[in-house]
């Protein structure tokens, strides 16, 4: 028997996916291993059902999927879809090795970078003040000058981390006084500041890590609200509540969200969470020690899930939340946050 137009598609197909799969191999567009995956899962097995389509056949009886009542065609969508699913997962996977690479690789230049521009003794026994900060030269130089010399008898050292920024963020937060200020070389997102912040914070010796918003919507005379607690033992970790304490009028949507998700984070660390996006947080540097981060957007239930998770005591306090002193949020709009902040939740959580 000929083939017929169906399989000599399917032959065809074979044929050029080997083609474009070795040209690309021999341009070092792919190393042996993906090659041989191509080959060995694409390839061969179009060939062999194009050629001989009796051993597709001879595979689905051996599963049962006998012919006749559409059981061959189900026993074929089956196997599709294995296959599918397996590149998918295999497809993620890859992803999230390079993206943890990228991570990595990005951390190191600011690492060295803050070592070579920052001399590390001033931060010994200091309350380290970490700032992401992207595009904010309009608002950095008058939050950097808000902040104490001291608070609760400890000094105090501003780390901004510049995420990327198109302005001169940077240079303005060195001249304004920032005891450090690194640029990473590309924009990864507010948690990818802020883990960089902490890596920094940790090689200098500081005692406590605090974060805080480069757009002044925090407030540093609030700083001892946050730093007390810890020093008095009564917590490792002590976050900032606007629903404690005050805020500027919000969207409607926005306000939903945050009961939404302070509920949820409540019942996920079994404490209780009143504000589930305040980034105004203070830890102790050894507790930070024993966390993992990896959330480049929305840390900051992915903070509070790693640090129930390690039983760290957490403390809430009230703090005031006002509008940025200019400029526009970099916020998304309130059903993209919602669903973003949703899934970085679950990320945390399945971890």
């Amino acid at each position: 028997m000929g083939l017929t137009p169906l399989r000599w598609a399917g032959l065809i197909a074979a044929v050029i996916f080997a083609v474009a799969s070795v040209w690309a191999y021999r341009r070092g567009r792919m190393g042996n291993g993906d090659l041989l995956l191509r080959l060995l899962v694409f390839v061969l097995p179009l060939l062999a059902v194009s050629l001989e389509p009796g051993v597709f056949t001879w595979v689905l009886d051996q599963f049962s999927f006998k012919k006749g009542a559409r059981s061959r065609t189900l026993g074929a969508t089956i196997v599709a879809v294995g296959v599918l699913y397996a590149f998918t997962y295999l497809l993620a996977t890859r992803q999230d090795r390079t993206r943890r690479d990228l991570t990595r690789l990005i951390e190191n230049l600011a690492l060295e970078q803050f070592r070579l521009t920052t001399e590390l003794e001033q931060f010994a026994g200091a309350v380290a003040i970490v700032i992401p900060a992207y595009n904010e030269s309009s608002n950095i130089t008058q939050v950097l000058g808000s902040l104490p010399e001291e608070v609760s008898g400890l000094p105090v050292r501003a780390i901004v981390v510049d995420d990327g920024s198109a302005d001169d963020t940077t240079e303005v937060a060195r001249t304004a006084g920032a005891a450090a200020a690194v640029r990473l070389p590309m924009n990864r997102g507010g948690g990818a500041a802020v883990r960089t912040g902490y890596s920094l914070a940790l090689v200098t010796g500081a005692r406590l890590v605090v974060t805080m918003d480069a757009d002044g919507q925090h407030q540093a005379s609030e700083l001892p609200r946050l730093i007390d607690p810890i020093l008095e033992g009564q917590a490792d970790v002590v976050s900032g509540s606007r629903v404690l304490g005050a805020a500027d009028p919000n969207h409607p949507a926005r306000e939903l969200g945050i009961k939404v998700f302070a509920w949820l984070l409540s019942a996920l660390t079994a404490s209780r969470v009143t504000d589930p996006s305040c980034g105004y947080r203070a830890v102790r540097a050894e507790a930070l020690r024993e966390l993992e981060l990896y959330q480049d957007q929305f840390h900051v239930a992915e903070f509070l899930l790693e640090a129930s998770k390690r039983k760290l005591t957490m403390l809430e306090v009230p703090v005031t939340v006002t509008s940025r002193l200019s400029g526009t949020s970099k916020k998304p709009p309130h059903f993209r946050y919602g669903v973003g902040f949703a899934n970085a939740l679950l990320r945390a959580w399945l971890r």
